[in-house]
């Protein structure tokens, strides 16, 4: 470029021919500069070797509900990225509290008893797409609120008292099935699984992997994966990022089916009622074969029973039930 303007400046009467290469040259070196910012590879917050233990920091709390938090946690850096594969989970770390009971939690044994830490798995509501921060949705259980869980939950609890500028231990990533893209995920080390439909059966807080992939999915134009979704909760009231979900199916509705269940509905719900059942399968989720992958995120008794179970009596494979 310099060797142009030099020969060009040589030449006499080409002073509107040197203005044209400096002008020329600049936007070069611009764009050039702008394309290796985009393709810098990004600084990914987690170690997915090592899986050390790290502290985020609370900058921002925002409560959903009556029972229901957002935690927003600061990475390191502005453009830093969590570094959480789609499908994968965080743990979180906090202090091991005492039953009302001694050696008890919730009227049974606590198997945590002598741990002076515990950890628990979360799936966050923001992606890599999200650089900065990451974001976590959390029903807090409180002692109490409930006959049957006079403890309440535990880390729930723990992170419900968090304020602004407190901290908390994080390791990860964790989790063995990871969205690829294109309606290909990997399964374990090296098990690859293919379908064109992605059923999803989630309970309560199960909902948030199901999001994340449902994210990915539709923020992929070129993806063309069907998705469906049954969504069970207790009741209309629990069920977490319903307008962020609603806003999704409404933006695609040939692709994104949502329906959901309560327990205890109130008048005029024009949903489901109960927990879910073959019938809900059978008119809510893509049926049996060799394009259909099921997922599944809940309680163990829910995903044992509500889940396997009915969709082993209505034909589908084994192979095509993944849990969380």
């Amino acid at each position: 470029f310099f060797f142009v303007v030099r020969t060009v400046s040589s030449m006499p009467g080409n002073t509107e021919m040197i203005a044209v290469c400096v002008a020329a040259g600049v936007v070069l070196v611009t764009g050039l500069v702008w394309y290796l910012r985009q393709n810098k590879p990004k600084s990914t917050f987690l170690n997915k070797e090592s899986k050390e233990k790290k502290k985020v920091q609370l900058v921002e709390r925002t409560q959903i509900s009556h029972d229901t938090v957002q935690f927003r946690f600061a990475l390191e850096s502005p453009d830093q990225v969590l570094g959480l594969p789609c499908g994968n989970h965080f743990k979180l770390y906090c202090p091991n509290p005492k039953g009302s009971v001694e050696g008890q939690w919730n009227g049974k044994e606590d198997h945590e008893a002598s741990a002076e830490e515990i950890e628990r798995k979360y799936t966050p509501v923001t992606g890599d797409d999200t650089p900065g921060h990451v974001d976590l949705v959390i029903k807090v259980y409180k002692s109490g609120a409930v006959d049957r869980f006079p403890d309440g939950g535990k880390m729930s609890q723990y992170m419900g008292n968090l304020k602004v500028g407190d901290t908390m231990t994080i390791s990860g990533p964790w989790g063995i099935i990871n969205y690829i893209g294109g309606g290909v995920f990997k399964y374990g080390s090296s098990k690859v699984l293919e379908c064109k439909h992605i059923g999803m059966m989630a309970g309560g807080t199960g909902l948030t992997p199901m999001l994340q992939i449902v994210q990915a999915v539709l923020d992929d134009k070129s993806d063309k994966t069907s998705l469906s979704l049954v969504y069970a909760n207790q009741t209309e009231d629990d069920i977490l990022c319903r307008e962020q979900l609603e806003a999704l199916q409404s933006a695609h509705p040939d692709q994104f089916k949502l329906w959901y269940t309560v327990d205890r509905p109130k008048e005029g719900w024009k949903y489901d009622a109960g927990h879910i059942t073959a019938d809900m399968i059978q008119a809510h989720l893509p049926g049996p074969g060799p394009d259909t992958l099921v997922l599944m995120c809940g309680p163990p008794p829910m995903v044992k029973y509500a889940c396997k179970e009915n969709l082993t009596k209505l034909g589908y494979a084994s192979s095509s039930m993944l849990a969380f």
